[in-house]
């Protein structure tokens, strides 16, 4: 799975699925195992215990730590 063009800026570079920072890719860390944008390292969070396993951005990583809060 690949970066498609609607993660792309109009110069080519890279863009965050959660900061929209600009990015060269291979700055880009992998696609979230939920959501399956692309997010940059400061973005990256380790999937909570119960869920899986691997790396999810930081909004899903919200969303699964609310749900377990419920």
């Amino acid at each position: 799975m690949g970066v498609n063009s609607k993660d792309l800026d109009e110069h080519g570079y890279a863009l965050c699925g959660c900061c929209r920072k600009k990015f060269f890719m291979s700055d880009l860390v992998e696609p979230c195992e939920f959501c399956g944008k692309w997010f940059c390292k400061s973005c990256a969070r380790e999937v909570p215990a119960g869920h899986g396993h691997g790396k999810i951005c930081v909004r899903c990583y919200e969303k699964l730590k609310r749900m377990d809060r419920k």
